[in-house]
């Protein structure tokens, strides 16, 4: 069986983003061992190259990426459909509907879908349209290089390099609605914390998102408390998971919430919403009403103060439950849906 990979999305925009991430994990994780079954990668979706299945490892609802006609077994990944959920959060505009249709009609010509948890996998059925058994979860993982370190001269670099507060809490994401962000603001104007927050579209002044986010927090004068870093390397990410108290992510909802088990997997503690996917791969964490950043503000003091025993014992947790998720299981599950497709 000859399976040809679509790898654009790590060298387009998608590169530093989530979908980038999946790409370069699972084709790496492909490229590392002998599996029965053949690779072509290939970087131009509109000419894949002969094969049994064309796996596109993306979907995007309002541009057009996915061919309508059906020359070879397809598969596709379909991280989540959050826009189709909150739709008033996600304003798509004509053209955007238009390519929605057109994506809809090239679902009709898939073998199978691969999505990254049960929530996501019931929106897809609801918003989609994807009959139940052509959908298959496969959970994300954390990389190898997420685990625990003590190197001090290392932390003293990093700290310097970002200007990091002795400590801190810490979010790792976009700046999208669901994210909740400003109800985290809120949160760390009354637990008096300070928090530093990752990702490239944080410090995009050209998104309207961005944007509300600094006046949130000029409004709310906690610019002392903040500290954004922009696009981290995967080495500078790990150790400020390390460096930090805890990771928080109290979204309004997730298709899965990677960061989640990256700070699991380095041994932090995570505060984070019960909801949608979370509530399927987050099971050490301490959960937090997202509605509420009283609540949320609560939950993160609660864990900041906790003894040095009970910390280390939610390390300890956090790691075994991190250690489930891997990318040799997300690869394996991958190849398990392609024979179910070509017999």
């Amino acid at each position: 069986m000859k399976v040809a990979i679509d790898t654009s999305p790590t060298i387009t925009g998608h590169k530093a983003r989530g979908i980038g991430y999946y790409t370069q994990e699972l084709t790496e994780e492909f490229n590392k061992r002998d599996w029965p079954v053949e690779f072509e990668f290939f970087s131009n979706p509109a000419s894949p190259p002969p094969a049994n299945i064309i796996h596109y490892p993306y979907f995007d609802l309002f541009f057009h990426t996915l061919p309508i006609r059906r020359t070879h077994a397809r598969v596709v990944t379909i991280h989540d459909v959050i826009p189709l959920v909150f739709p008033n959060y996600f304003p798509a505009g004509l053209r955007g509907y238009i390519n929605l249709f057109l994506q809809k009609q090239a679902l009709k010509n898939i073998d199978a879908v691969i999505c990254d948890s049960k929530a996501s996998k019931e929106d897809i059925i609801t918003r989609l349209s994807v009959p139940k058994d052509q959908i298959y979860v496969i959970y994300l993982a954390p990389g190898s290089n997420f685990v625990p370190i003590n190197d001090k001269n290392l932390f003293s670099v990093v700290t310097k390099k970002y200007s990091l507060p002795d400590k801190f809490i810490l979010y790792v994401g976009d700046v999208n609605w669901n994210k909740n962000i400003l109800n985290l603001l809120e949160a760390v104007k009354i637990a008096q914390a300070n928090l530093v927050m990752v990702g490239q579209a944080l410090v995009d002044k050209n998104l309207d998102q961005t944007r509300e986010i600094d006046q949130r927090i000029k409004k709310l004068n906690l610019g002392r408390q903040i500290t954004k870093t922009g696009y981290l390397t995967e080495g500078d990410l790990v150790t400020i998971y390390n460096l930090a108290s805890l990771t928080v992510l109290p979204s309004f909802y997730e298709g899965f919430g990677l960061p989640v088990l990256e700070s699991m997997a380095c041994g932090t503690p995570v505060v984070c919403s019960q909801v949608a996917s979370l509530a399927e791969i987050a099971d050490p964490a301490v959960f937090c009403d997202p509605t509420n950043p009283s609540d949320i503000a609560k939950k993160v003091a609660h864990v900041l103060n906790i003894s040095q025993k009970q910390k280390e014992e939610f390390s300890k947790r956090s790691i075994k439950h991190a250690s489930k998720f891997t990318w040799h299981k997300v690869a394996q599950q991958t190849i398990d849906v392609y024979k179910s497709i070509v017999k």
